[in-house]
C-alpha cells in the first residue's frame, strides 16, 4: 500500500546487542576469576581464625585481577583486534572513528575509563545516553569519538574480500531496528550523514 511506513526487521539492535556483549564480556572475564578463587579457597585455606584473612586476600586479589582482566578486554583485546572485543566478534559489532577508522589505544582507554559514568545505577546512565543519542553512543564513545556499528554477514566470491569474516573492513548495512548505523554506500566521516541511516541536508 502506497505511503505505508516500511516495516522493520527484528532483533535486538545495537543496544540491544551492545548489553549482551558487555555481560558476555564480563563473564569471559570474571568467571574465570571466581573458579580460580574457589580453587584456591578450597586448596589452600587454612585452619583456625586466619580463615577470614585468607578469604579478605583471595576476595581482594580476585577483584584486582577481574579489573585488569577487564582492561586487557576491553582496550588491548579490541586494539590489536580490529576494534572488537571476544563478545563484539561474537555478535557481529565493531568499534570504530566517527571517520569510519580504527580507534588509537587511547580511545579505548578513554571509552573504558569512562564507565566509570556510563555504568552509574547499574549502567542505566550508559543505557540512557545510547538511546538518546543519534548515533547511539554512550558518554565514553561521545567522549572518545567512537562509535559501536554492526558488521555485515555476506558472502563472496572474490580472493581478496574476507566475506562472512568479523575481520572485514565494509562498513556495516543499516540496523532494522533502531536504525542506529548508516546505510553502507554512506561514508562513516561525513558531516551529513547520520548513522540512523538518515540524511541532514545542508542549509
Amino acid at each position: 500500500m502506497t505511503g505505508s511506513p516500511p516495516r522493520r526487521r527484528g532483533g535486538l539492535g545495537v543496544v540491544g546487542r551492545r548489553l549482551v556483549q558487555f555481560v558476555l564480556d564480563e563473564m569471559v572475564v570474571f568467571v574465570p576469576m571466581l573458579l580460580l578463587a574457589i580453587a584456591v579457597v578450597v586448596l589452600f585455606h587454612p585452619r583456625g581464625p586466619g580463615l577470614l584473612t585468607f578469604l579478605k586476600v583471595v576476595l581482594y586479589t580476585m577483584l584486582a585481577l577481574d579489573f585488569l582482566g577487564l582492561w586487557f578486554v576491553t582496550v588491548w583485546w579490541p586494539y590489536r583486534h580490529n576494534g572488537q572485543t571476544p563478545a563484539m566478534r561474537w555478535l557481529r559489532l565493531r568499534i570504530v572513528t566517527l571517520e569510519g577508522a580504527h580507534p588509537s589505544l587511547g580511545a579505548f582507554a578513554v571509552r573504558e575509563l569512562l564507565m566509570m559514568v556510563d555504568g552509574f545505577a547499574w549502567g542505566l546512565a550508559g543505557i540512557v545516553v545510547m538511546l538518546v543519542t543519534r548515533r547511539r553512543q554512550r558518554f565514553g564513545d561521545v567522549v572518545a569519538r567512537t562509535v559501536v556499528v554492526r558488521v555485515p554477514r555476506h558472502r563472496t566470491d572474490d580472493p581478496d574480500d574476507p566475506g562472512d569474516s568479523a575481520d572485514q573492513s565494509a562498513f556495516p548495512g543499516p540496523d532494522g531496528d533502531l536504525g542506529a548505523v548508516a546505510g553502507p554506500q554512506l561514508a562513516l566521516g561525513r558531516a551529513d550523514v547520520g548513522l540512523d541511516g538518515g540524511q541532514r541536508h545542508h542549509e
